[in-house]
């Protein structure tokens, strides 16, 4: 820590100069750990993505405060320095306090309550849906099947619609799987009576409106079903569909579930693509 008789004999420049040298490291040395949090914690996959999320939100926070704290000690508890201090923090919260409070509340809330979590599918009032990327205390980062990025105020969350494309289904598993799940789970005694037993799984389902021109309907749904037929191995379930309307086109509730927000990414719009194919 500084000497404070040193700080003392520091002049106002050299000051200003070593606190923004100070806050260039911090924001370095921040900029470093994020990174490694994004890329080698995603290795170790037992480390849920909201656990690096959280520690991500720490980081910053540890940084805000350490910048803070250089400032106290460069400047000191004196007068002139509280009143520095003081008009810092009040120039930074007089510049859209209504919302920089409101996304720090509504970040808290979504940290902690967790109505949704990074990687969940989700959808918000404004028409955005995708995947969620990162919560931080300010802003959730979404990505889009069209690998676009969009950075919604955590306030918009608190007054909109949200709806989360993810289901608890049950399932029915033969020997094979059975005994993959013996091996992992050892007081299970007997295989053949877990065999047929129904499992419960956390997928992702998202469902899409399609329209299809006019036409036969028969035909129609056997194209659509072809194509159903090729995806169910890509996404490990059968896609399905049903008419929704009919007017001037034909409109499909088409349903995707898969195991993963990833593998919905990858493969959606391929899938889109090659149903529309098959019209024209």
């Amino acid at each position: 820590m500084l000497n404070e008789t040193f700080v003392d004999n520091l002049s106002p420049e050299f000051k200003l100069l070593l606190l923004v040298t100070i806050i260039i490291v911090l924001l370095v040395i921040n900029w470093i750990m994020q990174f490694f949090f994004s890329s080698q914690f995603l290795r170790i996959r037992k480390i849920p993505l909201d656990i690096i999320n959280l520690f991500k939100i720490i980081t910053k926070l540890i940084t805000a405060l350490l910048i803070l704290y250089s400032i106290i000690i460069l400047y000191g508890p004196s007068v002139q320095g509280i009143i520095g201090v003081s008009a810092f923090l009040g120039a930074i919260i007089s510049f859209g306090s209504t919302q920089m409070l409101s996304n720090l509340f509504a970040g808290i809330f979504i940290i902690f309550i967790r109505p949704f979590r990074v990687n969940d599918f989700i959808a918000i009032g404004n028409g955005v849906r995708g995947q969620v990327v990162e919560i931080s205390l300010n802003y959730t980062k979404i990505r889009t099947i069209n690998d676009i990025f969009h950075y919604i105020p955590n306030k918009n969350f608190m007054t909109s619609n949200i709806t989360i494309y993810k289901q608890k289904i049950k399932r029915r598993i033969g020997d094979t799987e059975a005994q993959a799940i013996h091996a992992k789970k050892s007081r299970i005694r007997s295989i053949r009576t877990f065999a047929l037993q129904l499992i419960e799984e956390e997928v992702v389902r998202y469902t899409f409106i399609w329209g299809a021109p006019l036409g036969d309907l028969k035909t129609t749904k056997e194209r659509i079903q072809e194509v159903c037929d090729i995806y169910s191995g890509v996404f490990g379930y059968k896609p399905e569909f049903f008419l929704y309307s009919l007017d001037y086109r034909m409109q499909f509730k088409m349903i995707v579930t898969t195991h993963s927000t990833e593998l919905l990414l990858k493969n959606i719009m391929n899938f889109r693509n090659d149903i529309v194919v098959r019209f024209h």
